[in-house]
């Protein structure tokens, strides 16, 4: 009478337990990348889409020119001249310490405001102010330069031809063209304007491939 030995037992027990402890990694593991694609593709979806539609676009407000202010003849007591802003795109800013470096050679900063520059220059985002309403030799000298990811815009800053005759009834206005005091404040929906839209699209390399604009409306 054939019996089998203690080693072939054994044997088959060694395998019937790596059989096992083999399929149960494989059912844990396919368990695990399934609960994953859930996650991403059920609980997370709206998050993510948001995300990848953030990182494939951007939108820039642009400003309105603000309206002017006439006296009851009609002459002009307070208007928008055009000012030249220099910005960023940082995530397309390849050096960001040579490139503060280089812009602070044009625009005269002291240590401090060339550090503040580099580090928004370092940020992950679309867009960054580097110094508003510089002056048209500033503008001029950094579009010579060609920096990678800095461009000039247009904005709006305001004047008035009388200088302070007046000055308390007008009032005066912010950086950003916000009525503070007197006229400019207490009729501010009106001269301000509304500001449109620019919405920018780019590449899987941060290149702007296309762009959409809604201009803005002068007050």
């Amino acid at each position: 009478m054939a019996t089998s030995s203690p080693s072939g037992n054994c044997w088959r027990t060694v395998i019937r337990r790596r059989s096992l402890v083999i399929t149960c990694v494989v059912v844990l593991w396919g368990l695990t990348i399934e609960g994953r694609l859930i996650h991403l593709q059920v609980l997370r979806h709206d998050a993510l889409v948001a995300f990848a539609e953030a990182q494939r676009s951007g939108s820039i407000e642009t400003k309105p020119k603000r309206g002017e202010i006439l006296d009851r003849e009609g002459r002009v007591l307070a208007y928008s001249v055009d000012a030249d802003t220099v910005m960023a795109t940082p995530r397309e800013v390849v050096d960001p310490a040579v490139t503060a470096r280089q812009l602070c050679d044009v625009l005269k900063c002291e240590d401090a405001q060339q550090e503040r520059i580099e580090t928004r220059l370092g940020e992950d985002r679309g867009f960054a102010y580097v110094q508003r309403h510089v002056s048209v030799a500033a503008a001029r000298r950094i579009k010579e330069l060609d920096l990678e990811g800095i461009g000039i815009i247009k904005e709006s800053r305001r004047f008035y031809p009388h200088k302070e005759l007046g000055a308390h009834l007008l009032g005066y206005v912010g950086i950003d063209n916000g009525g503070l005091a007197g006229l400019e404040s207490s009729f501010d929906g009106e001269i301000r304007g509304r500001p449109g839209r620019s919405l920018v699209q780019v590449d899987a390399r941060r290149r702007p491939f296309s762009r959409v604009e809604r201009p803005p409306t002068a007050g």
